[in-house]
């Protein structure tokens, strides 16, 4: 997990701290070059699963050699001797850097970016734009295998549309919105006509202040959803009926 929070990172370090947030993988400065960086940690990511991969098929071809008879160590090249272990006098089975690789499964990325809007990172960025609407293509993995390491992006803002809130670009390729409770009746009603395709204006009001009646409630909306999933759901394990 990965954490772009400008300035804000050391009041949210307990918070955050819960969440096994390595401190290396906090950028605070959003006039950084934070989407090179998240780019780079995607390529690097698919790197090491491929080499982890690639070591574990040489390294079972490797034990069979050696049980067929093989005992000429002077043979061996540099990158077998990763598995060996001079402690043991043992070949050992390489280490997975993450036990997703066990199952044949590359890691999961996961950035949040938090208290934003308003700064170089979104306002003047068209990296960071470009990240988000591509967010899914990171990490590609080469053929004939397909498919890339891909990163998801969480964004927190107090804001939808005005004084630096998210791009329209982004909006637009939302797959959920996580909604709190909020004051600022225009603000919600710029979400509630964002919605205007899927669910009435008025009747998405009712379904907020449904959602939204205890503290810390929040209303969730699916824009992926199935035909089988309601789109606005009341808490992770309820659903509004629309």
């Amino acid at each position: 997990m990965y954490n772009c929070e400008p300035k804000t990172f050391g009041s949210n370090y307990k918070l955050l701290s819960e969440l096994g947030i390595n401190r290396e993988d906090v950028f605070e400065d959003p006039d950084d070059d934070v989407p090179a960086k998240l780019i780079r940690i995607a390529n690097d990511e698919r790197d090491a699963f491929l080499e982890w991969k690639h070591l574990i098929e040489y390294y079972s071809e490797f034990i069979k050699t050696i049980k067929g008879g093989f005992t000429d160590r002077s043979k061996m090249d540099d990158y077998m001797l990763q598995c060996y272990n001079p402690l043991t006098n043992q070949f050992e089975r390489p280490k997975p850097k993450y036990n997703c690789y066990l199952k044949g499964k590359a890691p999961v990325l996961f950035t949040f970016i938090d208290d934003a809007q308003g700064s170089k990172l979104f306002s003047t960025n068209k990296e960071m734009l470009q990240l988000c609407l591509r967010h899914r293509h990171l990490g590609q993995f080469p053929p004939p295998q397909g498919g890339a390491i891909g990163m998801s992006i969480c964004v927190s803002s107090q804001t939808f549309k005005s004084n630096g809130g998210l791009n329209k670009a982004i909006r637009n390729n939302s797959t959920s919105i996580i909604l709190f409770k909020t004051q600022d009746m225009s603000e919600l009603k710029q979400i509630a006509e964002a919605f205007s395709g899927e669910i009435a204006v008025d009747r998405f009001f009712q379904l907020y202040q449904q959602a939204t009646e205890k503290p810390h409630d929040f209303l969730f909306v699916d824009l992926h959803y199935k035909t089988d999933v309601q789109m606005l759901r009341h808490l992770p394990n309820s659903r509004c009926k629309v």
